[in-house]
């Protein structure tokens, strides 16, 4: 009877495309990311009245890419593992806090060079900076949180924290195309506090979403 009930349930069933979780997913991501690149600057303009302007051919300007790039690498390594219901992806998290320690530990020295001086840590934007990141990433981290609600990962917190920091850190290099502020110590702070809250916010709303 138990054979027959089995064999019933599955006759119907076809075998799962190859690749079908990460071509769903990357495809969630290249929407997410034109969504945070048209978008994203579109609302900042709407809410700050004007762009602030990048910091163009600063190396400031690059190092901020190849930062925020980075952390938004990370989240996309974790993520396809951390989807599935028999994997977990730490180090990736691991290595992105002694990333955030190390710039941070670099804009420490570039400060003290600078006499403490206070401009060099707020610049102008300080205050709306990290919030600035958040809305910038939004597009980003909601169309991949939507995709992944299909999946079944072992984890929802830790599946929400990794898409939290992809959308972060592509979210902030979206955003840095925008911004003109060109200190070291600047980024190390504002910008990875952008990114973790982008992070966090997606582990809080992936613990209850990703359920299944």
């Amino acid at each position: 009877m138990t054979d027959d009930l089995i064999d019933r349930l599955s006759a119907d069933l076809e075998p799962t495309p190859v690749k079908a979780l990460e071509k769903r997913l990357f495809l969630a991501i290249a929407t997410g990311l034109v969504a945070t690149v048209l978008i994203g600057p579109l609302l900042l303009d709407l809410l700050v009245g004007r762009p602030f302007g990048g910091a163009w051919g600063s190396s400031m300007f690059w190092g901020k890419l190849a930062y925020t790039i980075g952390l938004g690498g990370l989240g996309l390594i974790a993520i396809p593992a951390l989807s599935r219901p028999d994997r977990r992806r730490v180090w990736p998290f691991l290595l992105a806090g002694v990333t955030i320690l190390l710039a941070l530990a670099a804009g420490t020295l570039s400060w003290m060079q600078a006499d403490w001086a206070m401009p060099v840590l707020m610049g102008g934007t300080a205050l709306v900076c990290p919030w600035l990141i958040i809305l910038t990433a939004a597009p980003l981290l909601w169309i991949l949180l939507a995709a992944m609600r299909r999946f079944a990962p072992a984890s929802p917190t830790l599946a929400g924290l990794g898409a939290g920091l992809l959308a972060g850190g592509f979210g902030a290099a979206a955003y840095a195309f925008y911004c003109g502020e060109t200190s070291m110590m600047f980024m190390a702070v504002w910008y990875s506090l952008g990114i973790a809250m982008t992070a966090l916010l997606g582990a809080i709303i992936g613990r209850y979403l990703l359920r299944w």
